[in-house]
């Protein structure tokens, strides 16, 4: 009996000295756990911090970004202000350059011209580019005639007046006729070609313009007949486009003069030297 409770208390003391074992080992396994969490806890707090940092310093960057791009943006608003504006200007001189009209001629005689054609519309077309005046033949001159009409002469009066003003008198003429290439009629005799006639005429646009007091000087005259048409001519020649007396202000020359000392040292006018011609556009040598 005495033996049975003795192993009995050996037995509970041993089961108590195991228990207390366990417990420790437990203990320690939870500390050992726990110390790991507090260090793994504290390297996340760490790398949070850090990434946290990190992106504070991109925050700010994507801040001082922001504020480049609204800069920028600010900058191409005020480039386009200044891209808008600079169109605007551009059409605007674009316009101003339509409406400006290109003339050969001084002003003064160019708007005379003009003034002349818009009241003779009919008769005359004026091109300031050229310095051309285009009377229509066939209201300056009956079918294969030479002889200027009354209204054609009143408005070569005019021009004469235009020309031998001042701002004019240093401009020359040429005066050149043209015909279609239909075949002369009644007057075949007279003018033989059509060549002739262009020429006659020309010449008698000259006369007109010399008894309206234009020097003779001033003017030269030539034809090309049917040689030089404004539209194709036709197989049967009757194109009143072609038909037309075409005149030409251009720089006339003006004599030079210089003061050239004479036999006892002293200077006097010398007389005015031979007076250069003018550069000569191709004109046709009459036949």
């Amino acid at each position: 009996m005495n033996r049975s409770i003795r192993v009995a208390a050996l037995l509970s003391l041993a089961a108590m000295f195991l228990g207390g074992c366990v417990a420790q080992d437990k203990y320690d396994a939870l500390a050992d756990t726990n110390a790991t969490s507090a260090a793994r806890t504290e390297q996340l707090a760490q790398d949070s911090r850090t990434m946290q940092g990190s992106l504070d310093v991109k925050q700010r960057r994507i801040d001082e970004l922001e504020g480049e791009v609204r800069q920028l943006r600010g900058i191409n608003d005020d480039l386009n202000g200044q891209i808008s504006g600079i169109r605007g200007r551009q059409q605007q001189l674009v316009d101003e350059l339509g409406n400006i009209r290109l003339s050969l001629l001084d002003p003064e005689t160019d708007s005379a011209l003009q003034a002349l054609a818009a009241q003779y519309p009919d008769l005359i077309k004026y091109d300031p580019q050229r310095g051309l005046l285009q009377f229509v033949s066939d209201l300056t001159f009956d079918s294969g005639s030479d002889v200027v009409k009354s209204q054609a002469k009143a408005s070569l009066q005019k021009l004469a007046q235009i020309l031998m003003g001042s701002s004019a008198s240093n401009y020359d003429l040429r005066v050149i006729g043209h015909t279609d290439s239909q075949p002369l009629a009644r007057s075949r005799e007279k003018f033989r070609t059509n060549r002739h006639l262009s020429v006659y005429r020309s010449i008698s646009v000259e006369e007109v313009l010399r008894q309206s007091g234009i020097p003779g000087s001033r003017v030269e005259t030539g034809g090309w007949g049917e040689y030089r048409p404004l539209i194709p001519n036709t197989s049967r020649g009757n194109t009143p486009q072609n038909r037309r007396v075409e005149i030409y202000v251009v720089p006339g020359t003006a004599a030079l003069s210089v003061d050239v000392p004479d036999a006892g040292g002293s200077f006097a006018p010398a007389q005015p030297a031979p007076a250069q011609p003018a550069p000569r556009r191709e004109l046709p040598i009459m036949k």
